[in-house]
């Protein structure tokens, strides 16, 4: 059973051991080097970027023109981190902030900013606090030019993760096409979209991964149910079963 003394910023370390997605995010943005073009950015916020090391890879590589980078991010030990990273990160003329509070109590800047990044976070706020979220980021946080960049998961239900999360109970409304449904219907239009695909192997996990899942369902569910259900869907040998599928989509205000 995880307890108070289970660090959230560890075990969500743990975690992502299982998978490439670190080396195949600084591929994807290669990639996009040569697709968009954010020279125009001069302000953005990052919503629950944790440690931040995907955010400012993005920002190093991709915004160029900089000069503003907040920060939202809750947990304790994430923000610490983050600090750090800030101080590593090199980022000539930035201008960097953490607020260290929920995403949906995050109540904006004083001046409206170019670029929101929601890189795997938007997913764990609930619908209603997302859809109030959304609709502030429309009418108040945003420039009248301004993005939300996502990236959130888009995998089919054959993927085992998706399979897992749906055995352990996990909600229906927070998958990528849900999300994308709800930013259109709060005012933006979908400009771009690209697929980022990694793998993620469970099988075998350690204690600090099982400890993880089970504080994504606040204990409800004991980690021994955890392991069985892991074994069962990871041990599947259909080829792409372990793979992630990711949209990275940008969305402009209408």
């Amino acid at each position: 059973m995880a307890t108070g003394s289970d660090s959230y910023y560890r075990l969500l370390d743990a975690y992502r051991r299982r998978d490439n997605y670190d080396s195949v995010f600084r591929s994807t943005l290669d990639d996009l080097a040569g697709k968009v073009d954010f020279s125009w950015i001069r302000s953005c916020v990052a919503l629950g970027p944790g440690s931040g090391e995907h955010e400012i890879e993005f920002v190093r590589r991709l915004l160029p023109n900089l000069r503003q980078f907040i920060a939202v991010e809750p947990d304790h030990e994430s923000v610490e981190a983050l600090a750090t990273n800030f101080q590593n990160a090199q980022l000539p003329g930035v201008e960097t902030t953490i607020a260290e509070m929920l995403v949906q109590n995050w109540n904006g800047v004083e001046n409206p900013v170019d670029a929101v990044l929601a890189f795997n976070v938007i997913f764990h706020v609930d619908s209603g606090a997302r859809q109030q979220l959304l609709q502030k980021l429309s009418t108040q946080y945003l420039n009248p030019d301004g993005i939300i960049i996502v990236i959130e998961n888009a995998s089919p239900f054959t993927a085992a993760y998706i399979r897992l999360m749906h055995r352990l109970g996990y909600p229906q409304d927070n998958w990528y096409a849900d999300i994308e449904k709800e930013v259109l219907a709060c005012g933006f239009r979908l400009d771009f979209m690209h697929d980022i695909i990694s793998t993620r192997d469970l099988l075998d996990p350690s204690e600090d991964v099982l400890k993880y899942i089970e504080l994504l369902f606040d204990s409800a569910i004991n980690i021994d149910q955890i392991r069985a259900y892991i074994d069962e869907i990871y041990g599947d040998p259909a080829p792409g079963v372990k793979n992630i599928t990711r949209k990275f989509s940008i969305f402009k205000k209408k």
